[in-house]
């Protein structure tokens, strides 16, 4: 059940993972860390987060959009 109409988040599942991501069709590359992963999107650090446009591809090819920044984290969402 939701509270003040809130809809529950999908579980996530902590990785740690090394990835990828690519933007304007794959010309530009660089590698971020993905700290967890839910079915709908993910939290990922980044060493550079100028890098990121607002749509972009992570490394097992899903099309990903940025839902917030802080710092050198940003959380996605898959599109």
């Amino acid at each position: 059940m939701s509270i003040f109409g809130r809809k529950p988040r999908p579980s996530r599942r902590r990785t740690n993972q090394p990835a990828w991501m690519t933007v304007d069709g794959g010309f530009a590359a660089r590698q971020c860390t993905v700290l967890d992963i839910s079915e709908g999107g993910a939290r990922l650090r980044l060493e550079d987060p100028q890098f990121v446009r607002p749509q972009f591809q992570l490394k097992f090819d899903r099309a990903c959009k940025v839902a917030w920044r802080k710092g050198d984290v940003i959380e996605i969402k898959f599109v």
